[in-house]
């Protein structure tokens, strides 16, 4: 599967390790109905002493590309996120695209700016994987960007 780096470039996406349940955390942008919504993050197993990553951003940077809006396309890209001990995204690429290259976009732009309180292994801050759906629902005709 082929996904794109977030640094540039095209690289190989990492497989999802299973899809997330959305949940309902909406992005600022669009009317409130219309928003970009982030899925549940999800990291592989691990040890019983390992605490997840918590997101940090109160407002979430991700927009619905207008070209997207006006042409009625909405999707969803699954992302593989890096969190890195730090809790900052490091590396971000596509694990499933929706199937619009600007949708695909503005999701791993939106995600390079997410920051989180990092994963703990006990009491040591470590680096994680991640699997982070965004949906771009389908825009009503009536709403505007």
């Amino acid at each position: 599967m082929n996904g794109r780096a977030a640094r540039g470039g095209r690289g190989r996406g990492l497989p999802v390790a299973g899809l997330c349940a959305l949940a309902s955390l909406a992005a600022a942008g669009c009317s409130e109905t219309m928003r970009p919504m982030l899925g549940g993050l999800a990291v592989g197993e691990q040890g019983p002493a390992f605490h997840m990553p918590m997101l940090l951003n109160e407002r979430l940077p991700f927009a619905y590309p207008e070209d997207a809006w006006v042409d009625g396309i909405g999707g969803e890209t699954v992302l593989r996120l890096r969190i890195s001990a730090a809790g900052a995204v490091d590396s971000v690429l596509v694990a499933k695209t929706s199937g619009h290259r600007s949708l695909d976009s503005a999701a791993l732009a939106g995600a390079r700016q997410l920051r989180y309180k990092p994963a703990r292994q006990g009491e040591r801050p470590v680096s994680v994987w991640a699997t982070l759906p965004v949906r771009y629902p389908l825009p009503e005709r009536s709403d505007a960007p």
